[in-house]
């Protein structure tokens, strides 16, 4: 069951967890890139994904679905150094993936 919904812009500068309002309750998040492609890495900023580093989140996936306790662990950034992208997230409770 969907129990919350964001999205947050994917700048030059690394966000993390901490940009995130997680809603209590959640198992799961689901992810989607759409204005520009996004990078991520989910190992406690350490290393921070970078333009050309990390992995990737095209426009043209469609949504992928993490454990809460991967998402605890996202640090992000846009991909490439010209245009921001936009980060959906929702969020979900159940432990089916």
């Amino acid at each position: 069951m969907y129990i919350g919904f964001e999205r947050i812009v994917a700048t030059a500068a690394v966000k993390t967890v901490a940009a995130l309002t997680i809603p209590a309750g959640a198992h799961g998040a689901e992810l989607q890139s759409d204005t520009n492609h996004v990078r991520y890495t989910m190992t406690n900023g350490n290393p921070n994904p970078t333009a050309i580093d990390g992995m990737l989140l095209l426009t043209t996936d469609g949504p992928k679905q993490f454990l809460i306790e991967d998402i605890r662990r996202i640090a992000f950034t846009r991909d490439g150094v010209v245009n921001n992208g936009s980060l959906n997230i929702h969020y979900f409770a159940g432990r089916n993936l």
